[in-house]
């Protein structure tokens, strides 16, 4: 008895050392991974529309423009850490976009490392009855689908090149997680409730939806302590420092909308997926009374011309604060367009959990149809599955209005962590085998998400094309080079411009740092290129009469021949440029 102890000391040593040097494994293979994302992303200057307005507030708040920083659809803190970067490095034009995408793998690294903070206290607050003859999913497994779990969510749902503040959030959210599941565990410490109150703020100031699931987390935080005197007093130091960090946002935002709010990102969003406003420039429907307060100006007429420079900044200020174009709008019930919302979603989910993730569904079921038939009370229910409610919750909120990878990566590994850490099974020789084996094979089926979805992305940065063939469409010009060919031309930062186009996308404009204050839309702008030579010069009136410097056209038919417009190298995109 006495030989055994070294032994069983010396096994279990063993174990813990090759489960570290997994580990170890596994965190190397997710930073190469992300950082091959991260530079992909930086060679190819990639951006999106609502990093755009991120940027622009993000420099509002450095410079004092307090008018244009205090925002009500745009979340704070992901615009802090960009606009502090940029005001201590202000990197050149062709470094802008790259910096951003540095930041970004900096927040994937720490949302990693917050991964495997809740990932081991999950673990470690799960009862693992072993004292009943029941085995759990070993410690090696464990960590194998978490990591590959985390990997998936993260690039290909979250996706680490996307300039939003999603990373973000996602890593606040777990660090929250593996805070819950610490009290699940029997932490009382005060000090942690504080700091769960601290984190969910910063998740609210990240994203606006994290204020819905920061209440579930502290109404779950109290509901899941021992019964105690103490146990409602240790919640409130959390609902405090809660509401003391996104307390002052929420009082500033209401004071600019006029009205109390914990943000519009919401409202926008349903009036325009739900209620099928369309986005950019609606005039209002007179007939039904539903006409925003002030939208943007036309100033011509067949082909329309937009203007709308003032009075909100940045690069394009339809984009920089939707709720000011979309102010008098108010969302309504309509039980069609809800249910057709509700299909879509329910479409999307079946995609993400029965396509994408369909082995390890069907592993986890088996596991679960095979495992232990214990009677838990509600109470012990709630506990065990704490993590997977706010999951849920998140995925009914979004279904109502809008599903994107983006929005419920983070939710969908959270799903997961008490699903996979509640699986049980007799303790028999056949069981570990079916344990082990399903559980490799859910391993495998992430793996396989994994490699499959990076191949795909390497397939779409580097086409190829048969020898001999010629691509039968020209592309437009790359955002840094119409950015540097309007610096050629004499446009300067802060000069006003116009777009034949859709400046949504214009990213060109941030690194120019010039504004748009007038636009024609594409779909539009046919007849214009098909036109008579005094129709194009009546619209070229119109944007001089909106005071802009350039007028940027981003798609021009190649058989179409311009006068005085200045083509950006062999693309596309044309510049006017008024005085040249």
């Amino acid at each position: 008895m006495y030989k055994s102890i070294p032994l069983s000391i010396k096994a279990y040593v063993t174990d813990r050392v090759n489960i570290e040097k997994l580990r170890s494994l596994f965190r190397i293979f997710a930073l190469l991974l992300g950082g091959l994302h991260a530079y992909a992303a930086m060679q190819s200057q990639s951006m999106n529309a609502d990093g755009i307005s991120y940027l622009d507030i993000g420099d509002a708040y450095f410079r004092g423009d307090w008018a244009n920083a205090i925002n009500a659809v745009w979340s704070p803190l992901y615009s802090w850490i960009l606009g502090f970067v940029n005001f201590v490095l202000d990197p050149p034009m062709q470094w802008q976009f790259p910096v951003v995408h540095g930041v970004n793998f900096l927040l994937y690294v720490a949302a990693l490392a917050c991964f495997e903070f809740m990932w081991r206290n999950v673990r470690a607050s799960t009862p693992d009855g072993k004292g009943k003859g029941s085995i759990q999913i070993p410690d090696w497994l464990w960590w194998t689908l978490g990591y590959l779990l985390f990997i998936w969510t993260s690039l290909s749902l979250i996706q680490i090149w996307a300039v939003t503040p999603d990373m973000l959030m996602a890593a606040l959210l777990l660090l929250a997680a593996g805070m819950l599941a610490r009290i699940r565990a029997g932490d009382e410490d005060w000090r942690l409730f504080l700091g769960l109150g601290l984190v969910l703020g910063l998740g609210y100031l990240s994203k606006t939806f994290m204020f819905s699931i920061a209440l579930v987390f502290l109404g779950l935080a109290w509901l899941v302590q021992k019964r105690s005197k103490t146990a409602v007093l240790r919640a409130s130091f959390a609902l405090g420092m809660f509401v003391l960090i996104s307390l002052p946002f929420i009082l500033l935002i209401s004071n600019k909308t006029g009205r109390l709010t914990i943000g519009e990102a919401g409202t926008v969003t349903y009036v325009r997926y739900v209620n099928g406003i369309p986005f950019p420039h609606w005039q209002g429907d007179p007939s039904s009374g539903v006409v925003p307060a002030h939208p943007s100006r036309i100033i011509h007429e067949l082909p329309t011309v937009y203007e709308f420079g003032d009075p909100v900044g940045g690069t394009y200020p339809i984009s920089m604060d939707p709720s000011y174009w979309y102010e008098g709008i108010e969302p309504r019930f309509d039980l069609e367009s809800l249910l057709s919302r509700l299909f879509a979603s329910g479409l999307a989910y079946a995609e993400l959990f029965l396509q994408q993730q369909g082995i390890l569904v069907a592993s986890v079921l088996a596991l679960y149809w095979m495992g232990l038939r214990q009677n838990y009370s509600p109470v012990e229910i709630l506990r065990r599955w704490v993590l997977v409610l706010p999951a849920v919750i998140a995925f009914g909120l979004y279904g109502t209005v809008l599903v994107q990878g983006r929005y419920v990566g983070v939710f969908v590994l959270l799903f997961w962590a008490d699903i996979l850490a509640n699986v049980r099974l007799a303790d028999t020789a056949d069981n570990r085998l079916w344990l082990k084996s399903l559980g490799v094979i859910a391993a495998i089926g992430l793996l396989a998400n994994i490699v499959l979805f990076n191949l795909d992305g390497f397939t779409r940065l580097t086409p190829s094309f048969p020898a001999g063939s010629v691509q039968q469409n020209i592309p437009a010009a790359r955002p840094l080079a119409v950015a540097e060919t309007l610096k050629e031309l004499g446009v300067q930062p802060g000069d006003k411009v116009g777009v034949i186009g859709y400046a949504y996308d214009s990213f060109w404009a941030r690194l120019a740092r010039v504004k748009i204050v007038a636009e024609l839309l594409e779909a539009d702008a046919v007849d214009l290129w098909r036109g008579h030579e005094s129709l194009r010069q009546g619209v070229l009136d119109s944007f001089a009469s909106a005071g802009v410097k350039a007028v940027i056209a981003e798609y021009v038919p190649d058989d179409v021949r311009l006068k005085n417009w200045h083509r950006v190298g062999n693309s596309t995109t044309y510049i006017y440029v008024f005085g040249d």
